[in-house]
């Protein structure tokens, strides 16, 4: 009998000796890991001491793909991985404990093809980027469940798939950024009886920003590339407004 929850985390890596033995360490210290769950690291031409670091630690399958780029890597993941749900972090993420569970659960409806979660910034990140963060959040809850799908968007440092998705519409787009946001469009243009769904629970924290200024920069880079999926639109000014006056009047959690 298949267990439709088994769980295959896939996790690409390059050049993340700072954080990702602390995320390995999350992935492994998960309270519902099971023993037929997958954690699969891609190394993507690490030229540090990442490839070291996962020598430490048995049970990861380690694979390696060579194609510069996140998406390429992550696509060697999916070839590999066996489990009906895929979960996707990046080397500079650590999961809450619960993690697995959150997506276990998140998943029970079926009609939910892809699940997406709550990113947070570390505790020694600046109130500012702290902020930020709570309005990332913010928005993501309001656009997935409230907005029409053009104006869906995901970010693969925590997101679950399932397989299936992938067998039948393909995998990732190999483009530099923004293909976890078209497999969403990919998904709900060509199914529209699958739905994507947001879980507050399913908690992991980005290492990688302590500082604002970095993270809007990066944040601008995705709004760019988000034009090149067919039919993507970016929240109007006003739903922007309203999602941060949500938060400040204290109807969004911050944490």
């Amino acid at each position: 009998m298949i267990d439709r929850q088994r769980i295959s985390v896939v996790v690409p890596f390059f050049n993340s000796e700072n954080h990702l033995a602390a995320c390995i360490d999350s992935l492994l210290a998960q309270d519902d890991l099971r023993n037929d769950d997958e954690i699969i690291l891609i190394d993507n031409g690490s030229q540090d001491s990442s490839p070291s670091i996962v020598e430490r630690y048995p049970r990861p399958i380690v694979l390696d793909e060579p194609t510069p780029g996140a998406y390429a890597a992550r696509n060697t993941g999916i070839r590999r991985a066996t489990a009906p749900l895929i979960a996707f972090t990046d080397a500079d993420c650590v999961t809450d404990a619960d993690w697995l569970r959150s997506i276990r659960t998140g998943m029970e409806d079926p009609d939910i093809a892809i699940l997406l979660g709550h990113c947070r910034y570390p505790e020694d990140a600046s109130p500012i980027l702290k902020l930020l963060g709570a309005y990332e959040n913010a928005k993501a809850e309001y656009v997935i469940n409230r907005c029409a799908p053009s104006q869906h968007f995901g970010y693969a440092n925590n997101m679950a798939v399932r397989t299936s998705v992938f067998d039948e519409l393909g995998p990732f787009r190999e483009w530099r950024r923004a293909a976890d946001s078209e497999l969403i469009h990919r998904t709900t243009a060509r199914r529209a009886d699958l739905r994507v769904g947001y879980n507050p629970s399913m908690k992991i924290t980005h290492l990688e920003f302590v500082s604002a200024r970095k993270r809007l920069r990066r944040m601008s880079l995705y709004s760019r590339t988000n034009s090149q999926i067919d039919g993507f639109r970016e929240l109007g000014v006003g739903q922007r407004v309203g999602v941060l006056m949500q938060l400040v009047s204290g109807r969004r959690t911050t944490t």
